[in-house]
């Protein structure tokens, strides 16, 4: 099985990941058209897919919250539990009478 190309030393940190040099290789590319051992690497590294897609940003750890829920969907799932339950009291009345 051939081996995936290395990446440039410019394009990689010490961690074998894109650099803001690497992803800037890749973003200024024609779709299609980014240097073989970006594109390999890219396709691989689960860390660099992320901060090629939100910016540069380093990806959330597991179980970390991103910010607070919006409060329309608070409100309503809060009106749909009440309904929920509004239902369920008129469907056990009909269904006992």
């Amino acid at each position: 099985m051939p081996e995936a190309p290395v990446p440039d030393p410019v394009w990689t940190d010490a961690r074998g990941c894109l650099t803001a040099a690497g992803r800037a290789a890749i973003q200024a590319a024609p779709p299609g058209a980014a240097p073989a051992e970006l594109a390999a690497h890219l396709a691989s590294c689960k860390p660099c897919q992320y901060r090629l897609l939100s910016d540069g940003r380093p990806p959330p750890k597991p179980g970390e919250r991103r910010g607070a829920p919006l409060i329309w969907r608070v409100a309503a799932l809060g009106v749909a539990g009440v309904l929920l339950a509004l239902f369920s009291l008129l469907l056990v009345r009909w269904l006992a009478g």
